[in-house]
C-alpha cells in the first residue's frame, strides 16, 4: 500500500501496475522490500488497485433496500465490515417489522443507520495510521505493529465496544 495523488492508469494493464509499484517501492532497501518487491512482480497473479469507496444517497429503490458491502463500504482500515453488515441487517428487518411491512416508512427510518455508516467510512484516519507520511509515523506504527497481536486485539475492542457504547434499537416489540 502507498499514498499518492490520484493515479491515472489503465484498470486492465497489469504491466502498467507493476511498473507502478516498481517506481513506488523500486529504491525501497529496508527490511525484505526488494525481495518481496521482486517476488510480487514476478507474481503471475499479480494484483493492483486503487483504495476507493463509492458513498450512496440512498439505500433503497423502490421496494428494493441494500445492506453491508452492496449498500456501503466501510474504510478497508476499519475493520467495521462485519459490524456494519450486521447491524444494517438487524436496522432493516426491525424497521420493516416496525413499520408493519410498509417499505417506504422503514427504508426512510433505516436511512437513520447513515450515521454509523458514515463514520465507519472515514478512510483517512486509518489510512494515515496503516501508510504515514514521515519517518516518525513509520516507526510509531511499526512498534503498534509488534505489540503481541493479542493485546492488541484487546486494545482495538476494548475502543469499539466504547464507541459503540450506543445501544440498538429494541425492534421486539414492534413484530
Amino acid at each position: 500500500m502507498f499514498r499518492s495523488a490520484p493515479l491515472d492508469y489503465d484498470p486492465r494493464d497489469v504491466g502498467e501496475h507493476k511498473r507502478l509499484i516498481g517506481k513506488m517501492f523500486g529504491d525501497e532497501e529496508s527490511w525484505r522490500t526488494r525481495e518481496l518487491l521482486d517476488s510480487a512482480l514476478a507474481d503471475p497473479e499479480f494484483y493492483f488497485d486503487a483504495l476507493g469507496q463509492v458513498r450512496m444517497h440512498s439505500w433503497s429503490n423502490g421496494r428494493v433496500a441494500l445492506v453491508g458491502d452492496a449498500a456501503w463500504c466501510a474504510s478497508p482500515a476499519s475493520g467495521a465490515g462485519a459490524e456494519l453488515a450486521m447491524v444494517g441487517a438487524y436496522r432493516l428487518a426491525g424497521e420493516l417489522a416496525a413499520a408493519g411491512g410498509d417499505h417506504r416508512v422503514a427504508f426512510a427510518h433505516y436511512d437513520a443507520h447513515r450515521a454509523l455508516v458514515d463514520k465507519k467510512q472515514q478512510i483517512g484516519p486509518n489510512v494515515r495510521l496503516m501508510v504515514p507520511k514521515t519517518e516518525g509515523g513509520r516507526c510509531a506504527r511499526d512498534i503498534v505493529a509488534r505489540l503481541p497481536l493479542m493485546k492488541l486485539a484487546g486494545m482495538v475492542e476494548r475502543r469499539i465496544q466504547a464507541r459503540n457504547a450506543r445501544a440498538l434499537p429494541d425492534y421486539r416489540r414492534a413484530a
